[in-house]
């Protein structure tokens, strides 16, 4: 598989999407969990989104090498790298979140990957919306990712 193939797998592979109402996160700040769906999806009032979604972890690998192939296809892609922040969870399970900036018409906006690799499974928590917004939920976002526990 060509490094491009792995780059792409992170990114756009949308068919192992889950439905993921056992996935528990403490609700950031400002956010409200949409209540007619399934799915682990949520919005501001000024339309801030943030949702989950799983992608193969194919090839198997670790999350920094899922980090590193995130950064560099998102680069290749015009994003710039507004921030890199790996953790632990409360639980104990390892985390990294990734900020990317990208002009978008007459203003910049944020997508924020933030990714959980667990066994055959990558976690990705994904939020996006322009600067401004973003910013006055960015900190509340990174509070919640620590409190995220996966289905079991």
């Amino acid at each position: 598989m060509t490094h491009l193939r792995i780059l792409l797998t992170v990114a756009v592979c949308t068919a192992a999407f889950a439905s993921c109402t056992s996935y528990k996160m403490t609700v950031p700040d400002g956010f409200r969990r949409y209540e007619d769906t399934r799915d682990f999806k949520m919005i501001t009032a000024d339309g801030v989104m943030l949702k989950a979604r799983e992608v193969d972890n194919y090839p198997k690998a670790d999350l920094p090498f899922w980090t590193d192939a995130m950064k560099r296809h998102m680069k290749e892609r015009g994003y710039e790298l507004k921030s890199e922040d790996c953790f632990k969870t409360k639980a104990g399970l390892p985390g990294c979140a990734l900020e990317f900036m990208l002009p978008n018409g007459g203003e910049d906006w944020v997508l924020s990957e933030c990714m959980f690799v667990v066994d055959d499974r990558i976690i990705l928590l994904e939020s996006a919306g322009p600067f401004e917004r973003y910013a006055k939920v960015e900190k509340g976002l990174h509070e919640a990712y620590r409190t995220f526990v996966p289905d079991q």
